[in-house]
């Protein structure tokens, strides 16, 4: 295992390999939690990948403004209070806040 949790085949073989790995990842978690009430699939996972793997997204100008206008609303749908966890992690671990207001509700307050 490298830093990165993945497995001897996927670091030699590259990016490519791991992002595969990864969906295969999630395709059997998906299974499995169908299978048994113990396994938990959630929706934040899928959407975690899905911003990973999409190209551009990780722009230097793309990625706060993205962040800002969508990704935080869909990640607080996907997860609720996550913006505040994100917030109150960045305090503990950086000593940060944001400068910018926190983001709109996605279902209309504020």
């Amino acid at each position: 295992m490298n830093r990165f949790h993945a497995g001897l085949l996927e670091t030699a073989a590259g990016p490519s390999i791991g992002a595969l790995a990864d969906l295969g990842n999630l395709m059997l978690k998906a299974r499995d939690s169908g299978l048994s009430e113990d396994e938990k699939f959630r929706f934040s996972e899928l959407f975690n990948f899905a911003t990973q793997n999409t190209p551009y997204v990780n722009l230097y100008w793309v990625r706060p403004t993205l962040d800002y206008l969508f990704l935080h609303s869909m990640r607080e749908v996907a997860s609720p209070g996550a913006y505040q966890r994100q917030q109150r992690q960045r305090r503990k671990q950086y000593g940060q806040q944001s400068i910018l207001p926190k983001p709109l509700d996605p279902f209309g307050g504020f």
